[in-house]
């Protein structure tokens, strides 16, 4: 009962933090690793348990989310799902000791991404890429996303803000949707390969869910820079961590 309720508020939190700020798998993915689960186990399951959390925020936010309007449609949805795939059959085909190694190097990164988030933001407007180079950048966020994940949203958001005239709130409606097509193509690979530890998925997937669904009214609650610091320095902490268990 404690091992499932730990990973169901892991859930929770995933859910508000991928929404909030694009980092959900700090928080699911290290609680299922701690509880004994196989790091890349854990990983395919993490994607398949965020999937509800997207969900759920995608649900929550669709009314505001038609609004956005900049590249078209269905070549963002192809190319999401095109990275997701290939970012899923690169976890499943590199060898596990690999993945244990570069995991806590991709958690630095998107933790410095997260820092330097307003510097980046400063920059929102001023450049527009051709609808060919957002898709091709797009499609390699969505490789990392269906590959590890942490971090996915805030690449996705630095895109958006150094290469696209879409404010902060527009990236953020646009993100959930996009990388929950990834991860749900990724997702599928996983359950093919029967990667996937489904009583941890289940009980993450049913907190993401709820977090999801909560996070666009706590946005409006907790200030931006406090979030950021937050995360920040739990991503730090999760680098040395992860570090160690390496």
């Amino acid at each position: 009962m404690a091992h499932d309720l730990a990973l169901f508020l892991a859930g929770i939190a995933a859910g508000v933090l991928g929404y909030l700020v694009g980092l959900a798998s700090l928080v699911s993915y290290p609680v299922m690793v701690a509880l004994g689960v196989p790091p890349v186990i854990a990983n395919a399951s993490n994607t398949v348990a965020l999937i509800p959390g997207g969900v759920g925020s995608v649900l929550s936010s669709w009314q505001r989310l038609r609004q956005v309007k900049a590249y078209p449609p269905a070549l963002l949805v192809a190319a999401a799902a095109t990275g997701g795939v290939m970012g899923a059959v690169l976890l499943l085909k590199a060898p596990a000791d690999a993945f244990q190694a570069v995991v806590p190097w991709l958690v630095l990164l998107a933790t410095v991404l997260i820092a330097a988030g307003p510097r980046i933001e400063r920059r929102s407007g001023t450049v527009r890429l051709t609808t060919p180079a957002f898709l091709l950048f797009l499609v390699a966020v969505a490789v990392y996303g269906g590959y590890f994940g942490a971090g996915a949203g805030v690449m996705f958001l630095a895109l958006c803000s150094a290469g696209t005239p879409l404010t902060t709130h527009e990236s953020v409606l646009l993100k959930t949707p996009l990388l929950t097509v990834a991860n749900l193509v990724a997702a599928v690979l996983f359950v093919m390969a029967e990667a996937v530890d489904w009583a941890a998925a289940v009980a993450v997937g049913l907190g993401s869910f709820v977090g999801g669904l909560i996070a666009p009214q706590i946005q409006r609650l907790i200030p931006e820079r406090i979030m950021r610091l937050i995360v920040v320095a739990g991503g730090l902490v999760l680098t040395v961590w992860l570090l160690v268990q390496a």
